[in-house]
């Protein structure tokens, strides 16, 4: 937003966004040890046989199959249920830059001496997530969805009454794919001891993320909701902080893989070197402003400002 001076007001102003006032003076946990988790690329298409495979590579226990599974049927994710980039019908396309950004992630923390699990491809499974034991960064790189209001009905989640659900709850209404979501799309039952790979934000409410400073959501609307209330972006970011994480950066737009890239090693590389959190996604995202301006010739805020950290 620009002042009248021409300036942006993130320029003239240190701004930060919390859930609540009482952030301010809620007291920090302890910090968890630098150990961070970070998830990208995941094959969508991912078959029950290869799933089974990676878990076995993995040496990961098998998940118990979720009672929501049903929830997520082919109509109910038809047009206006997810974001434009994500495909049609019951496909998500893949995110290659993703699994390039958090590679690059993990190389700047271990030159910061921080313990890093990359999972990418066949092993980006929604299980390694529920099964992360505090770490202090998780990074997930993947597609987000809401779904709007009206096409939630109580039939979904198998109650036998087919009418406007009063189960409106953004918790139940966004969430994260992860490998082998697009035969949750399609409508194919989970199989035993395999995810579904949908995490919704009632289940990543769950996770155990006592000590962790910061989950990063990156590439294609991880934060974004229904504008018209906004409950997409509440819901998946309530859960993530009600599970325990000190703050959230969240895309607010379908974000370019290049910059995105750029962006993330430029605030990444502040924020590990001792800068404070807030202030290294500014300077970040000021620097890649200027580059912007470079490259295109004007000011494009696409390319820069979809990120927004929302926390203590």
């Amino acid at each position: 937003i620009p002042a009248p001076d021409g300036k942006l007001q993130m320029e003239k102003y240190d701004l930060r966004l919390v859930s609540s006032t009482r952030d301010i003076l809620r007291a920090a946990p302890p910090r968890a040890a630098s150990i961070a988790l970070l998830v990208g690329d995941p094959v969508f298409d991912l078959s029950e046989d290869r799933q089974r495979a990676a878990l076995k590579e993995l040496a990961l226990p098998q998940p118990e199959a979720h009672v929501l599974t049903a929830a997520f049927s082919p109509d109910a994710l038809s047009p206006g249920g997810v974001s434009r980039d994500q495909g049609t019908g019951t496909t998500l396309p893949r995110l290659p830059g993703t699994g390039a950004e958090v590679n690059a992630i993990a190389d700047l923390m271990r030159q910061h001496q921080w313990k890093t699990s990359v999972y990418t491809s066949e092993l980006a499974l929604k299980t390694v997530v529920e099964q992360a034991s505090s770490p202090r960064v998780v990074h997930l790189a993947t597609h987000g969805f809401f779904l709007p209001d009206q096409r939630i009905k109580n039939d979904r989640l198998g109650l036998g009454v087919n009418e406007p659900s009063g189960l409106e709850d953004p918790m139940l209404r966004s969430g994260l794919y992860f490998a082998g979501a697009d035969r949750t799309l399609a409508g194919e039952p989970t199989a035993q001891g395999l995810d579904n790979g949908v995490l919704t934000a009632m289940e990543a409410g769950n996770l155990n993320l006592r000590g962790t400073e910061l989950v990063v959501l990156s590439a294609c609307n991880t934060g974004q909701g229904d504008m018209r209330n906004g409950e997409g972006v509440f819901g998946l970011r309530r859960a993530l902080q009600e599970a325990g994480a000190q703050s959230v950066l969240m895309s607010l737009w379908s974000v370019p893989d290049e910059e995105t890239l750029e962006l993330m090693k430029r605030f990444y590389a502040k924020w590990l070197a001792g800068m404070e959190i807030h202030q290294a996604l500014k300077e970040a995202q000021l620097e890649m402003r200027e580059q912007v301006k470079k490259s295109h010739g004007k000011d494009l805020p696409y390319y820069w400002g979809a990120f927004v950290l929302v926390g203590r």
